[in-house]
C-alpha cells in the first residue's frame, strides 16, 4: 500500500507574497498561487486526485499549522 501524502499550503519564503503548496519532505515547490484559498483548492484537489487518505496541512501567516 503506497503511504499518504501530506500536502503543505503555506507563505512563500522568499517574499510573503504568494502562498504555495509543496509535499511534506521535499524542498520543491509545486505549484504557487495570489491567494491562500487559491492554494487550498488546489491542494485539496490534488488529495481527492490521488485518493488514498493523503491530506493537507495550513499554515497560517505565522508559519503554525492552523488546520488539517
Amino acid at each position: 500500500m503506497a503511504e499518504k501524502t501530506t500536502y503543505h499550503v503555506s507563505k512563500r519564503d522568499n517574499d510573503g507574497r504568494e502562498w504555495k503548496v509543496f509535499i511534506q519532505g521535499s524542498s520543491k515547490v509545486i505549484k504557487l498561487f495570489p491567494t491562500q484559498a487559491q492554494a487550498l483548492a488546489y491542494a485539496k484537489e490534488l488529495c481527492a486526485n490521488k485518493n488514498d487518505g493523503s491530506y493537507v496541512l495550513l499554515h497560517g501567516l505565522d508559519g503554525k499549522i492552523r488546520k488539517c
